[in-house]
């Protein structure tokens, strides 16, 4: 069922949007991380994987939204969601379900923004994706900046626009070249990382990333 879907999806992206993956992801298990403006998203990274891996591709989600009622059931049966609690005191503890899906052998999205920012803006990284990359330095970590998915369905907006998407799969990286170039331990160095190649990638082709805003406090 999940296959079926992801293959009706994948037609719709196309028609849509003429979002379509130069290539797919052969590397397995594997982590892929995106920049995050919609609901699009999730979709668009997905479709980077061979049909017959999507049900061994898990997504990572906020467990405050997509964790009950009918949103959170359906993100489970189309993109087998991992539930982490944003606002829990004990990051690690909150990183365990993630771990046991990378020990299991499954393939994993995540946003490491945390979530949906403002249109076409870049927020930092959390180091959680640093953590991932010094626990399992083997792992292949993918790169994708998604390019006009914030034009095609804005945050807040109901229904989608027909602009064209770009998915821009960037060079993998390992946490052992992350680990040889920040050091052990440096989780906010290897996020920020990964943070620039995106950034990077969104300016490919004249697009420009905007800056994320000053924190609060700086």
């Amino acid at each position: 069922m999940r296959v079926l879907l992801h293959a009706v999806l994948r037609l719709l992206l196309r028609v849509i949007f003429g979002a379509a993956p130069r290539q797919t992801i052969g590397d397995w298990p594997a982590i892929v991380v995106a920049n995050h403006d919609t609901h699009l998203d999730v979709f668009l990274v997905f479709s980077l994987f061979p049909l017959w891996r999507v049900s061994r591709v898990r997504a990572v989600a906020a467990a405050d939204y997509f964790g009950k009622g009918f949103l959170g059931v359906g993100a489970k049966l189309a993109f087998n969601t991992i539930l982490v609690q944003r606002a829990s005191g004990d990051p690690a503890a909150a990183l365990e379900p993630v771990r046991e899906a990378l020990r299991a052998k499954c393939s994993l999205v995540i946003f490491p923004e945390g979530t949906r920012g403002e249109p076409g803006v870049l927020m930092p990284f959390k180091p959680g994706i640093g953590a991932l990359a010094e626990e399992f330095p083997d792992v292949p970590i993918y790169p994708v900046a998604l390019v006009g998915a914030e034009r095609a369905l804005p945050k807040g907006d109901p229904l989608p626009v027909p602009f064209n998407i770009e998915i821009r799969q960037l060079e993998k990286v390992y946490g052992r070249d992350l680990i040889g170039r920040h050091g052990a331990g440096a989780r906010r160095a290897m996020a920020a990382e990964l943070e620039a190649r995106i950034r990077e990638g969104l300016k490919e082709g004249g697009r420009p990333s905007l800056e994320a805003p000053p924190e609060e406090g700086t």
